[in-house]
């Protein structure tokens, strides 16, 4: 009997992991496809005005709190100084529904990804 309330404490254990796991999975088409919406790449990609991706997801790296300050960052229009030093309010990322917050954190998770 303790055999089988092993392995069953196992299977509990596997299936909470793989749960858990696909829960903050990206959805890396749907961020993609979102971002292309939005055209985050006219001033986020490589060579352009703001800072890429790559250089976002290094800064906040050991951030605890960087989806959130993210998602907010989305959602609120802030100030924003772009690589020449000139200064605009950043866009609201739109979605469908409108403020989706689980298409914003999609999106963070995917920024924070590169």
């Amino acid at each position: 009997m303790g055999h089988f309330l092993s392995k069953r404490k196992t299977l509990l254990f596997a299936a909470t992991l793989a749960c858990c796991a696909s829960a903050q999975a990206v959805d890396v088409e749907a961020a993609k496809s979102l971002a292309k919406r939005n055209t985050c790449g006219k001033c986020h990609d490589p060579g352009r005005d703001a800072t890429p991706f790559k250089e976002i997801a290094g800064r906040y790296r050991d951030d605890a709190q960087a989806e959130a300050k993210l998602v907010k960052h989305l959602q609120t229009n802030p100030e924003v100084k772009f690589l020449d030093g000139t200064k605009d309010e950043h866009k609201t990322v739109r979605t469908t529904p409108a403020n989706d917050e689980a298409q914003l954190k999609n999106l963070v998770q995917w920024v924070l990804s590169h």
